[in-house]
């Protein structure tokens, strides 16, 4: 009885990996059409697809509204490398910037942007909330 409960739950469990896998992946194409309309935006409409808290964190570093605050940074534009997703969270890496993103109940919002890898170290950001 105890080797088929252990059967019963890995079996449970990959099912549910590969479900969970599945929406992942559902979910990368939007993931990946929030990067690269932000990367293209004006400052208006890059705020608007700001998390809430990264606009409450931009604006409170810059002592200016987030349009100000936008007009001023120069994020590169670039196709799609590669994204991932894991729950909540997503990264897209463009062709010159990486920029990270959260699900909220309206949707996709960039958390950072202007990201570059250091290796083993957190990621250096231009654009980032708390």
């Amino acid at each position: 009885m105890f080797w088929s409960r252990v059967g019963v739950r890995t079996a449970v469990l990959a099912a549910a990996a590969l479900l969970l896998a599945g929406c992942a992946g559902l979910e990368q194409p939007e993931v990946e059409q929030v990067a690269s309309t932000f990367a293209a935006a004006d400052p208006s409409a890059r705020c608007a697809m700001l998390a809430p808290a990264t606009v409450a964190a931009v604006e409170a570093a810059r002592s200016e509204s987030c349009v100000q605050a936008m007009a001023q940074l120069s994020l590169p534009e670039g196709a799609v490398v590669s994204s991932a997703v894991w729950g909540d969270q997503a990264q897209v890496q463009l062709v010159g910037d990486t920029v990270f993103l959260t699900r909220t109940s309206t949707g996709w919002k960039v958390t950072a942007a202007g990201c570059r890898s250091r290796g083993d170290a957190p990621y250096t950001c231009r654009l980032e909330g708390p």
